[in-house]
């Protein structure tokens, strides 16, 4: 019979390099702070404008920074504090749509109403 070689990684491969297998880290919206936006909504609004609207984002995204540091992760976000709705943060780039004027909506095969910005012209 055929002797098969055993096959070993070559000296830089991840597992050499770094012991620990996979990087940590987390995916998605951690919770606003209850001084930033409502709790416990689908679509929460904001306790701030203007200035103080943008400090306490930046004051909230630097608080869960902190969190994931120590609890080790490896890499960190910002939780997403600074959208309102993930569909939102997107939006909110594209000229045409009226954040303004919203108009009220069934979302979730009609299980919650919303209130949803409006197309006003070509995207």
């Amino acid at each position: 019979g055929k002797t098969v070689p055993k096959v070993r990684p070559p000296p830089s491969s991840l597992l050499e390099r770094n012991p620990q297998m996979f990087e940590t880290s987390i995916v998605g919206s951690l919770p606003k702070p209850a001084w930033l936006a409502e709790t416990n909504k689908l679509w929460p609004q904001w306790r701030a404008e203007g200035d103080a609207l943008v400090q306490a984002k930046a004051d909230a995204t630097l608080l869960w920074i902190k969190a994931q540091e120590d609890a080790g992760l490896d890499i960190v976000c910002d939780g997403e504090q600074s959208r309102q709705h993930f569909v939102h943060g997107f939006l909110e780039q594209i000229e045409g749509i009226d954040f303004e004027h919203k108009v009220k909506m069934g979302i979730r095969d009609n299980r919650y109403d919303a209130m949803v910005p409006q197309v006003v012209s070509a995207l």
